[in-house]
């Protein structure tokens, strides 16, 4: 239970019934959402209240090979994502909280599966 003194404020109680009602959208017609959680002026005890009150999943996916590494971790609410992008030196740059199946920029771009299967035809071909 969430209480003022672990820092669920009306602000952290606000974002979560954001992140309710995101999950509640998704499930009725697949519409994703991502809230750029450092950019609402959230402090430590707030985020903190937020992460005890959604939980932690045993999912992880992670973008290593990359200019601009990226990580999200499932919490314990299925379909809801915690994002973190970070620079070369790995410091974060931003953080997100997305609801959807899985995080869209872990899904394969079209691009980039273009050229996968350019590869692919070409390894089938010297077969």
């Amino acid at each position: 239970m969430l209480t003022a003194g672990n820092g669920a404020t009306d602000k952290a109680k606000a974002v979560l019934a954001e992140i309710a009602a995101a999950v509640e959208r998704f499930l009725a017609g697949g519409e994703s959402w991502t809230i750029y959680i450092d950019k609402i002026g959230l402090t430590q005890d707030e985020r903190q209240a937020i992460r005890d009150c959604l939980g932690q999943g045993g999912v992880r996916i992670a973008i290593e090979n990359s200019a601009e590494p990226a990580e999200w971790l499932e919490s314990g609410v299925a379909g809801v994502w915690y994002g973190v992008f970070y620079d070369q030196a790995r410091r974060p740059l931003l953080e997100t909280i997305e609801v959807g199946a899985f995080p869209a920029i872990a899904a394969a771009q079209p691009e980039d599966t273009q050229s996968g299967l350019a590869a692919l035809q070409e390894r089938l071909a010297e077969l």
